[in-house]
């Protein structure tokens, strides 16, 4: 029983399927060519149908009328093509479209974090405390972009790279293929279109689209003209004319038929406009580099501050900035190995002032008066307070002549600089090997470097501490340190005082212009630098 079913079934089929064989037969269903045709031929009735008499189907032209469409979105985007130019990667433009969101806080905070706020802020502030000071000021600053401002204004830019890809869009090229003697620029000129192969501005009607259907007439155009007027200082275009425009536009756009034109052109039914939809985020990079720029300039100030400051310890040490005393220890040599990508010398500052305050005031003004006079011929009450000043004094002598050994040394004669010679040619012929034999000797070479600075800077500071406490026991009426003063003043030519006082304020001043430069090996735990010396800078 179950088996007649199934072959009534079976016979009821055949003839809806034969049927169906015979419609498509005659209707080309299946075929995709004769699909593409009929396609073709509906597109041209609904374009001879359309209200926008842009396109004639049967002779395949482009009519006057668009032109037209092109012509008077021109007359109004021509200015903003020149004014514009490079606009849609301005930062400045991004700074004004966000600046004009400022609540009045904001305003004033943002004054505060400019450079010239912050330079003037510095000459008021501690270094920490203008640290913390724009730390603060930022932290406001930031807050007050919630996220209906932060969504507000980068809608608002969005809508705005809108306009700028739309006015970038080459109309003139377009018009020309209508009408040979437009001119571009001339707005006041009476075209006389031409009707004209549509397959000359099939891509120019697709790029068109592209900046066309992201306009929509309802947006809020407003902030954005405010925003590109600030920018350029004049209004960009006719705010009415725009107005106007986009509605024509925006139909045009809804309607469909340049699309269809298009389709039909290039005989492709299938066709879909690409749309150029802008979702930029400005505010994040906004912020991001406002936060580099102020961390940049306290970086400045600082280097600054630091630059004054190392002049002002030079002047007061040397009597001059310009100082050249090491040979060979020096950048010029150093640029061998920073070619080589190589640390190379790293005390170069350090140890060419350690060697001009050795060897050219130490072994000189120093000696004749702390050694000659004060250590040779002075009658001490305190054995453990010369016996600091000796032993400071004459390991001070002792790196004054090591320093100048070592700088020697580095000659091409020298022992190191034979030893880095030779390592430095191997290094050019890549040899792994001697680069790491090369790198090992520089290390050893800023080892020493550092070890002189830091025992010239120890045995300073307790040649320092000891005139300290001379020039103080000397002011007194009855001595107690030096019992002999008035005899020893007998073997220097001038008065002992303020020859003390000078060699403790270039000592004083020396050793800080060391700590600039090692800032963490100078001093050990637990040692101090003499204190500031009256009158210094």
């Amino acid at each position: 029983m179950g088996d007649n079913a199934a072959k009534r079934d079976e016979s009821a089929s055949e003839p809806a399927g034969l049927i169906q064989r015979l419609v498509a037969l005659f209707t080309g269903a299946g075929d995709p060519e004769r699909e593409k045709r009929r396609l073709l031929k509906e597109l041209g009735k609904d374009l001879q149908r359309q209200r926008f008499k842009f396109y004639k189907p049967k002779s395949s032209e482009a009519l006057p009328p668009l032109a037209r469409v092109f012509f008077d979105a021109y007359k109004i985007v021509a200015t903003a093509q020149t004014l514009l130019a490079g606009a849609d990667s301005s930062n400045a433009l991004k700074t004004i479209l966000i600046e004009v969101h400022h609540n009045p806080e904001q305003a004033r905070l943002r004054e505060e974090l400019n450079d010239d706020a912050i330079r003037r802020a510095s000459k008021t502030m501690e270094p920490k405390q203008l640290t913390a000071h724009l730390k603060d000021a930022m932290v406001g600053y930031f807050s007050g972009f919630d996220s209906t401002t932060v969504r507000r204004i980068n809608d608002t830019y969005n809508l705005m790279q809108t306009f700028l890809a739309f006015a970038k869009f080459d109309f003139y090229f377009v018009l020309r293929k209508f009408d040979a003697g437009i001119q571009e620029g001339n707005l006041a000129y009476t075209p006389r279109f031409d009707a004209i192969n549509a397959e000359y501005v099939s891509d120019d009607i697709k790029d068109f689209l592209e900046v066309l259907l992201p306009l929509d007439k309802d947006a809020e155009w407003g902030p954005v003209f405010d925003a590109l007027q600030e920018y350029k200082g004049v209004e960009v275009v006719d705010r009415d004319a725009w107005k106007k425009a986009l509605v024509v536009l925006t139909n045009i756009g809804r309607s469909g038929v340049l699309t269809k034109i298009v389709q039909h052109v290039d005989q492709n039914p299938q066709y879909r406009p690409e749309v150029r939809v802008f979702r930029t985020q400005i505010v994040e990079g906004y912020l991001n580099l406002l936060k580099t720029q102020v961390e940049a300039s306290i970086q400045r100030l600082a280097k600054e501050r630091r630059t004054q400051k190392k002049d002002q310890l030079l002047m007061a040490v040397f009597g001059t900035t310009a100082i050249q005393r090491s040979k060979h220890y020096t950048d010029a040599t150093n640029m061998l190995f920073t070619k080589r990508n190589l640390a190379g010398f790293l005390h170069i500052d350090a140890v060419n002032f350690l060697k001009a305050f050795l060897v050219d005031y130490f072994k000189g003004e120093v000696r004749k008066v702390v050694s000659d006079i004060l250590i040779v011929r002075g009658e001490w009450s305190d054995t453990v307070l010369s016996k600091q000043l000796s032993d400071a004094y004459y390991s001070a002598m002792n790196v004054a002549q090591a320093v100048s050994e070592f700088d020697d040394s580095l000659g091409e004669e020298g022992e190191l600089g034979m030893k880095l010679k030779k390592a430095s040619g191997r290094v050019v012929e890549r040899d792994p090997a001697s680069a790491k034999l090369l790198r090992q000797l520089l290390q050893e070479i800023n080892e020493r470097a550092l070890v002189m600075i830091n025992e010239s800077a120890q045995n300073l500071i307790v040649i320092g501490k000891v005139t300290k406490t001379l020039i103080e026991d000397l002011s007194r009426e009855r001595p107690e340190v030096l019992l002999n003063w008035k005899d020893l003043q007998g073997y220097s030519e001038q008065p002992l005082a303020p020859q003390l006082t000078t060699i403790y304020k270039r000592i004083y001043y020396f050793v800080q212009l060391m700590q600039m430069h090692v800032p963490t090996q100078t001093q050990r735990p637990g040692s101090v630098p003499p204190r500031s010396p009256a009158g210094s800078a």
